[in-house]
């Protein structure tokens, strides 16, 4: 099974963080434009845990693009999504 990560909006304002499984697609239930840095943290922790749970089964994919856009609106240290990379 591939999963792939993408976001909702646009580089101004990104929305939410999508992960595609097959025909299923998982939205995150905030809104990031709306919420603080706190809630972004939070969300920006647990999908790095989702992601490396997942990937012991199955390949994940995030592009340049959107890896850089993810890591920038939830906080997270740069980089930390390049082992998903494509």
């Amino acid at each position: 099974m591939k999963i792939e990560l993408g976001i909702r909006g646009n580089t101004d304002a990104v929305n939410h963080v999508l992960i595609k499984i097959d025909d299923l697609i998982l939205m995150n239930k905030d809104n990031l434009f709306l919420v603080g840095d706190e809630s972004r943290e939070k969300t920006g922790k647990s999908l790095k845990e989702l992601l490396d749970a997942l990937s012991k089964d199955h390949e994940i994919s995030v592009s340049e693009n959107v890896s850089k856009e993810i890591e920038r609106e939830l906080n997270m240290k740069q980089g930390i999504l390049n082992k998903w990379k494509i």
